[in-house]
């Protein structure tokens, strides 16, 4: 879940970056918090509550703490913690709990990202925003662990990277069959068992997707956007693209 909703995350803009100290004992009330935060306590611990969840903050654990969600926070062992606020518009209810993989690791990015502030240099705003996505970025990693393709996906993992890199070109299931090694009957079956439709209608998906990005792009004519992904005429294209998506490119603003 952490993943799949932090996926969406755009950071507009970092607030501050500071390192605090809490007294064991000290607790607040947070409501309708109006901006992100992401929460370390590098000394001690931070117990925090929403929802009848709770959520660690110490070496080994981390918090974000979305715009919008309510918690309560104790200070349940006495130290310092570092913490990022930043803007996004997506809000969110409830805090993401993280499991710290390497937390001197992310103590020095949170430290780097801090004396880079400190510094104001030119390009500054922009550096905090790309330190502060690769901080989430480390945080998910591990969650993503949960997504490692079975033993099944991997046997059909080549044909996927081939139509996702070649999907403008004229596939077959006997030329995606023989990148997996299995037979052309085989391979079908699996694919479509495990992506929900055949590998042709996979590629054709990818190929509606890509033209929907090119068509809020500075595209240029229809017919130089059928040519670019594979199309053998503009009628082709054409005649597919409201196959899937029911209007016509030229009337399509997505």
């Amino acid at each position: 879940m952490n993943t799949e909703v932090l996926s969406n995350l755009v950071i507009t803009g970092v607030h501050s970056v500071s390192t605090m100290y809490t007294f064991g004992g000290a607790k607040v009330k947070k409501t309708d918090r109006s901006c992100w935060g992401i929460v370390m306590k590098y000394e001690g611990e931070t117990e925090y509550t929403s929802n009848g969840k709770s959520y660690l903050s110490n070496f080994d654990h981390m918090v974000i703490l979305p715009k919008g969600c309510t918690y309560d926070w104790k200070c349940t062992r006495s130290g310092h913690f570092s913490i990022i606020e930043f803007e996004s518009e997506m809000t969110y209810r409830e805090p993401f709990g993280f499991f710290v993989k390497n937390g001197e690791k992310m103590l020095k990015m949170f430290k780097e990202l801090e004396y880079k502030r400190n510094l104001k240099k030119p390009m500054m705003e922009m550096e905090s925003i790309k330190d502060t996505y690769a901080i989430v970025l480390a945080l998910t990693q591990a969650d993503s662990d949960r997504y490692l393709p079975t033993e099944k996906q991997q046997k059909i993992a080549p044909a996927v990277e081939y139509i996702s890199r070649h999907y403008n070109k004229n596939l077959t299931n006997d030329e995606l069959a023989r990148l997996t090694g299995l037979s052309t009957v085989y391979f079908r079956k699996l694919f479509t068992d495990i992506m929900g439709v055949s590998p042709i209608a996979y590629a054709h998906e990818l190929r509606i997707r890509k033209a929907k990005e090119m068509l809020q792009s500075d595209y240029g004519a229809l017919s130089d956007l059928a040519h670019s992904l594979g199309y053998s005429s503009l009628y082709d294209f054409s005649r597919d693209f409201k196959k899937h998506t029911g209007v016509a490119p030229s009337k399509y603003w997505g």
